[in-house]
C-alpha cells in the first residue's frame, strides 16, 4: 500500500487521547443518589442555624430502620474516621492505648491512634493461607496481649476482602474475655449483605462497636457523615464524648432525604459493582497483574506486579491509584509493587482502562 510514512511518527495535537481515570478515591463511582430539587431551598433554609433534637430523633430514627438495629444506640460523627478519633481521643483510657489489627488495613484509623500516642501491632494477612489460621493467631495474640482495641476493616481497605461473619463473632467472645473493644470498621457496609454485617450484633456484645459512612455505598462523601453502632453499655459513653452540634444540620437535612429509598440505590450500586469488578479483573489478569485475594461484592482490590512500581506505571497511563507504599504502617510488607485501585464507574472508563494496558504491555515487548 502506497501511504504517508510520516504519518507513523508522532503528530501535535492540542487534545491530548489520555484523559484521566480516577481509581484512586474510594469514593462511589457511581454516583450520589437523586435530590429533589426542592431540598435545595430547605438546605439553605435555617442556614445560621445548628440543629435541634428533633432533627437528631429524626436522622437516628431513619438509620435504624435502615439497619435494622436499635436507634437509641447510634452516635453520629464526621464520618467514620471521626468516629475512630472519637474512640482513640475521648471512649478509651488514655493511659492504656494499645491496638491490635490485620494488615494491610485502613491507613488513617491508624496513623491517627499512633499520633495521640497509641501503640499498634497488626499481624500480616499474607503469612497465613487461610482465615482459619488467621483468626487462630489473631484471638491467641489477643488472649496474650490484652490490648484496649482491636481494629479491624470489614471489607478490607486495600483488599476489598470480606471477612467471615463466623470468625468476627468468635472475636467478640475473645474480645470480652481479654476485656479488649473491639472495632468493626464497616465503611465499605453497603456492600456486605445484611447476614455479613455485624451492625445487629451490638445488641448481643458488650465490647463490640460497627462503624459506618455516608462516603462509600451511599455515595455522599461531602456529607462528612458517619456513626457508630454500638452496644447498650457503650452507647452513653460515646454520645457523652461527642462533639456537639456534630452533624452540620444541612448534612442531616440531606441524609433524611435519602434514607427512605437508600436501599434500593444500595441494591442497584451492588449489581453494577459486582459486574465491573468482574470486568476490571478480567482485564487485569488479561495483562499478567496479581490480584490479592478479595470479593466481587466490593469496589476496591490490590494489584501486585513483581518488579513495577504500580502506581506510577499506571499514572503514566493517566489512571490514578493508591500506592501500596501508602499502608506500610500497617503491614511492612506493602511496598510499590503493590497498587489499590477502586473499581471504575462505566464502560467508557472500562474500554479505556482495558486499551491503555494493552498498549501498554506491547510497547513493553516491543522495547525488549
Amino acid at each position: 500500500m502506497k501511504l504517508n510514512r510520516e504519518l507513523e511518527n508522532d503528530q501535535a495535537s492540542y487534545v491530548t487521547p489520555i484523559y484521566t481515570i480516577d481509581c484512586a478515591l474510594g469514593s462511589n463511582p457511581f454516583g450520589s443518589p437523586e435530590i429533589s430539587p426542592d431540598l435545595m431551598l430547605e438546605i439553605l433554609d435555617e442556614i445560621n442555624e445548628y440543629y435541634s433534637f428533633s432533627n437528631l430523633a429524626q436522622l437516628s430514627h431513619l438509620v435504624g430502620k435502615y439497619l435494622g438495629v436499635n436507634s437509641d444506640d447510634l452516635t453520629f460523627t464526621t464520618g467514620s474516621l471521626g468516629g475512630l478519633e472519637l474512640i482513640f481521643n475521648k471512649l478509651i483510657d488514655h493511659q492504656q492505648r494499645t491496638m491490635i489489627g490485620i494488615g494491610p488495613q485502613f491507613v488513617e484509623g491508624v496513623s491517627e491512634f499512633q499520633l495521640v500516642g497509641g501503640k499498634y501491632q497488626a499481624l500480616n494477612m499474607f503469612e497465613f493461607n487461610c482465615d482459619n489460621d488467621l483468626f487462630g493467631a489473631l484471638e491467641n495474640t489477643i488472649l496474650r496481649e490484652k490490648p484496649t482495641l482491636v481494629y479491624i476493616d470489614n471489607p478490607n481497605n486495600p483488599t476489598g476482602r470480606i471477612y467471615d461473619k463466623e470468625h468476627l463473632l468468635s472475636l467478640c467472645h475473645v474480645c470480652e474475655e481479654a476485656g479488649s473493644l473491639l472495632i468493626i470498621d464497616e465503611a465499605y457496609g453497603e456492600f456486605l449483605t445484611d447476614d455479613q454485617s455485624m451492625v445487629k450484633e451490638c445488641q448481643h456484645y458488650s465490647y463490640l462497636m460497627v462503624l459506618r459512612t455516608f462516603s462509600k455505598g451511599l455515595g455522599l462523601a461531602g456529607l462528612r457523615l458517619g456513626y457508630i453502632v454500638s452496644s447498650p453499655e457503650l452507647t452513653p459513653y460515646l454520645q457523652a464524648a461527642v462533639t456537639i452540634f456534630t452533624p452540620s444540620l444541612p448534612a442531616l437535612k440531606i441524609a433524611c432525604h435519602v434514607l427512605p429509598n437508600a436501599a434500593d440505590f444500595v441494591a442497584n450500586n451492588q449489581a453494577k459493582t459486582t459486574t465491573f469488578k468482574r470486568a476490571m479483573m478480567d482485564v487485569l489478569h488479561t495483562y499478567s497483574f496479581n490480584i490479592v485475594p478479595t470479593s466481587e461484592q466490593t469496589p476496591i482490590l490490590l494489584v501486585h506486579k513483581q518488579g513495577v512500581d504500580m502506581a506510577e506505571m499506571l499514572r503514566q497511563l493517566g489512571i490514578l491509584s493508591c500506592s501500596g507504599q501508602h499502608f506500610k504502617i500497617t503491614n511492612p510488607t506493602m511496598d510499590t509493587e503493590y497498587a489499590r485501585l477502586r473499581i471504575v464507574g462505566g464502560d467508557r472508563d472500562l474500554h479505556q482502562l482495558s486499551l491503555r494496558l494493552k498498549n501498554s504491555m506491547q510497547a513493553h515487548r516491543c522495547t525488549r
